[in-house]
């Protein structure tokens, strides 16, 4: 069989013709180039894929039955261009992947980042139970399907990306009504680039994109170096703003007091349920599915934690739901750190009587916490840190020592809560104190 050359096809479609004339190609098997009688010339790639015939008995894949694929009308498709694509189409098939449904898909419609985003937010991050579920739908809804959404995914090109991510720098007012925060800036582009990278892996995974490249890859290296928070309290600022917080009320007051006496992360006890807690036990029993590193975090109760516990569950227990710091009678967790934060810098401006302090945040408390049971322990205590703050571990020591250390961690933290409250501090004081948060009706305060 010749080889097709663009003087011969020209030659033939110059001649008359009494009916359709096929011209196949040497070069490439099962092209051909189809000649119609009174229309132009069409390009045609008949291919079969490996496995669409089954499997033999000794577990070989059999080729399926022939199927005819359309490359394009001549000349507008070249000669050199038919070969290519009828090359790239064969080497698919023969690595069992179907370029006919590949080519169906899209000619139905091209599946735009906006769809792809909404397959991803279903067959995975709710199907998968992802505990960041809100932050992915956040950068999803608020940035990506604003920014990108209707441009087709397998087109999407890095400079697409790259103005996204420039976009979402830039930090602009909520448009939502009653909402004073701010939305964009350095880290809302550093969660959209993870979330976008993740959702194209996503999708080139589950052949839903015909593209091998993710534009996203190393984007984030364009975004500014992410600073390492570093701000610890000292003992005297900590003591500080565990006097401020028996002024802030439910449920702030208790829920930094909670951070100062425990290590543990604002969100843990934010989110903390009824049934997290075994007051006769003194332990808080954060389960692994709602734990941060995927693992059950057991942490020891110190007397003035279980104090803070059962005061707070015997005058707030929600009815309604199982969440001890609530605004909505336990059916949600608490809300509205950026106001309940401010109250406290004002409480800790009140308390101290200085202004200008240098700021902190609610982790800054986790850390500070930290700082100082290392200081208790000196060199070689590292491990125990790790288990107060509930760090995971993957090494094989770790895997085989099932041993949690709860002995050990509470006698760290209340020789910690010992050095905060002062060693004279009791029960009754603690209650006495602890009334300043409880809210009351008017008439009471009175």
């Amino acid at each position: 069989m010749n080889k097709l050359t663009d003087v011969g096809i020209r030659a033939v479609l110059a001649k008359p013709r009494n009916g359709r004339v096929e011209l196949p190609d040497g070069a490439v098997p099962g092209l051909t180039l189809r000649i119609g009688k009174t229309r132009g010339a069409t390009w045609s790639l008949m291919i079969r894929v490996f496995g669409e015939g089954g499997i033999t008995d000794r577990g070989h894949g059999l080729m399926g039955p022939k199927r005819r694929l359309t490359l394009g009308s001549y000349p507008q498709v070249s000669l050199h261009a038919a070969r290519a694509k009828a090359n790239a189409y064969i080497d698919q098939a023969r690595r069992g992947e179907s370029p006919v449904e590949a080519l169906e898909r899209v000619a139905t419609g091209r599946l735009t980042v906006e769809g792809l985003a909404e397959k991803f937010l279903t067959d995975y991050v709710h199907l998968k139970q992802l505990r960041a579920a809100a932050r992915y739908e956040m950068a999803i809804r608020a940035h990506i399907i604003g920014g990108i959404g209707r441009v087709v995914a397998d087109m999407l090109t890095r400079d697409q990306v790259r103005s996204l991510m420039k976009e979402v720098m830039v930090q602009v007012p909520s448009t939502r009504e009653g909402k004073t925060r701010r939305r964009g800036g350095i880290e809302a582009a550093r969660s959209v680039v993870a979330v976008l990278r993740k959702m194209i892996n996503w999708g080139i995974r589950e052949r839903l994109l015909k593209r091998a490249d993710n534009p996203v890859s190393g984007m984030e290296d364009n975004l500014p170096k992410k600073r390492k928070k570093e701000r610890v309290l000292s003992l005297d600022e900590a003591q500080v703003v565990w006097h401020a917080a028996g002024t802030l009320g439910y449920p702030f007051g208790p829920l930094y007091r909670l951070i100062l006496l425990t290590g543990c992360r604002p969100g843990e006890w934010a989110r903390c349920r009824q049934s997290y807690i075994d007051l006769k036990q003194s332990l808080l029993v954060i389960p692994a599915q709602a734990y941060k590193s995927d693992h059950v975090h057991v942490v020891p109760l110190v007397p003035v934690a279980v104090q803070i516990l059962e005061h707070t569950l015997a005058n707030y227990a929600g009815r309604q739901g199982d969440f001890v710091f609530s605004g909505t009678d336990g059916l949600a967790p608490v809300s509205g750190w950026s106001k309940g934060h401010s109250r406290m810098m004002q409480a800790v401006t009140a308390v101290s009587g200085e202004r200008g302090l240098v700021p902190w945040t609610p982790h800054d408390l986790r850390r500070t916490v930290a700082t100082r049971i290392a200081e208790q322990l000196g060199v070689g205590g590292e491990q125990l840190i790790k288990r107060v703050l509930g760090h995971a571990d993957g090494s094989v020591t770790a895997i085989y020592n099932r041993y949690g250390y709860v002995k050990e961690m509470r006698e760290v933290l209340e020789r910690w809560a010992e050095d905060l409250i002062g060693a004279e501090f009791d029960a009754a004081s603690l209650w006495r104190e602890s009334d300043a948060y409880v809210i009351v009706e008017p008439t009471e305060a009175a």
